[in-house]
């Protein structure tokens, strides 16, 4: 499902200490702005404490630099490497509002303001995996950039989930969600092994504790293929997660 390709992305991207510079970076230069007022994603407190001047701030000073390394990392927005996301339901909760992760949407999906207003008109949402349903009526986003056969198996999903509904609504019969799970193998090794690498053990340790019942230098080479996989995704792969 879409939220965990997201979710794993996020993982290798945050790993990443180029992005965590980049963060800091913008911290350093806006940090105390935020400090005072409350950062753009915490909706309760800009609601609360967010002048008209300060929302006239934001978005001539602020927003295109958030703009511009969405852009340069390909993500919807701007969080620190340290936030960690439910793996379950990929969303974190700021007050009282759910995120998801910033690998989850499109950087003009948050940042090209002419590009949603047009989505607006059209009536999407932007989130190319939303539905809307009236009575017998579907209407269903899709995000083309994403493979036809992950499409294919959302547009079912969706259906199913929506036929099962429309039942419900018709017959007061109990609504039963389609349970699938998208594979994404070995993502979580190689993030088990960076972590341990990244904790100074070596690769023979790695292999003791990953793979403790194979022989030691094929769980060695095991250690080390996973390594330069993490490391790969770890430095720009994690945008190529579908």
């Amino acid at each position: 499902m879409p939220y965990l390709v997201a979710w794993y992305k996020w993982e290798f991207l945050r790993r990443n200490p180029r992005y965590g510079r980049d963060y800091q970076k913008f911290r350093d230069r806006f940090g105390e702005w935020f400090t005072q007022r409350g950062y753009w994603y915490d909706y309760d407190r800009r609601e609360d404490e967010w002048s008209e001047a300060d929302e006239d701030y934001f978005y001539a000073e602020i927003a295109p630099e958030i703009a511009r390394l969405c852009r340069k990392w390909q993500i919807g927005n701007l969080f620190p490497s340290s936030w960690r996301f439910n793996r379950k339901n990929g969303t974190r909760m700021i007050g009282s509002r759910e995120l998801g992760p910033p690998t989850g949407i499109a950087p003009e999906l948050n940042w090209d303001f002419t590009y949603m207003q047009q989505l607006l008109d059209m009536e999407f949402t932007g989130t190319a995996d939303s539905a809307f349903r009236y009575r017998n009526m579907l209407r269903v986003e899709f995000d083309l950039d994403r493979p036809l056969k992950d499409l294919v198996k959302y547009s079912q999903y969706v259906l199913i989930r929506a036929i099962e509904n429309y039942k419900e609504e018709l017959q007061d019969l109990g609504f039963k969600t389609l349970k699938s799970r998208r594979r994404l193998k070995d993502y979580d090794t190689h993030l088990k092994i960076w972590d341990l690498s990244k904790k100074q053990k070596t690769a023979a340790q790695i292999a003791g504790i990953i793979f403790p019942n194979e022989l030691r230098d094929s769980a060695i080479q095991k250690v080390r293929d996973h390594l330069r996989a993490a490391q790969k995704l770890v430095s720009g792969g994690y945008a190529e997660i579908r």
